[in-house]
């Protein structure tokens, strides 16, 4: 069985030579900072504040993966921007991971039946966030090579 993915723009899936890229949405300024810090030494992050510029940054370039809040603040959550990403034909197989401060009953499922990949709960470590995104992005390079 192969898995067929696509690439944005020309942009080849990321075999794990080089920095992956990621789209972290997060509508907290001081919470988007810190992710940007904790994570740049280890991805190429770029950072949206809401649906609309996510939806413009995916539009415009590929990323490996997606780290998405789910409360942004807005009427739209991070799980309808997933659900929209996941239409683009670039982004049904782009590792995804949750990141929420909700934490009742059936939320882990229900986010995970939405179509993430992986969650994290805040308030989170920096070593939580990192073994996430690895465990995704390990899953997928497993997969694409069945």
């Amino acid at each position: 069985m192969t898995n067929n993915v696509v690439s944005v723009n020309g942009k080849q899936p990321n075999d794990g030579s080089e920095k992956r890229s990621l789209l972290v949405v997060e509508d907290n300024p001081t919470m988007r900072l810190l992710m940007k810090h904790v994570l740049k030494t280890a991805y190429e992050v770029e950072t949206a504040s809401c649906v609309d510029e996510a939806l413009r940054m995916a539009q415009e370039r590929g990323f490996d993966g997606l780290l998405l809040d789910i409360q942004l603040g807005e009427p739209r959550t991070g799980i309808d921007l997933l659900q929209m990403l996941r239409q683009m034909p670039a982004y049904r197989e782009v590792p995804a991971v949750a990141c929420t401060a909700s934490r009742g009953p059936g939320d882990r499922e229900r986010i995970l039946e939405a179509g993430f990949d992986e969650y994290v709960e805040k308030p989170f470590t920096k070593e939580q966030l990192h073994a996430a995104l690895e465990r995704v992005f390990k899953a997928q390079l497993q997969s694409s090579r069945l």
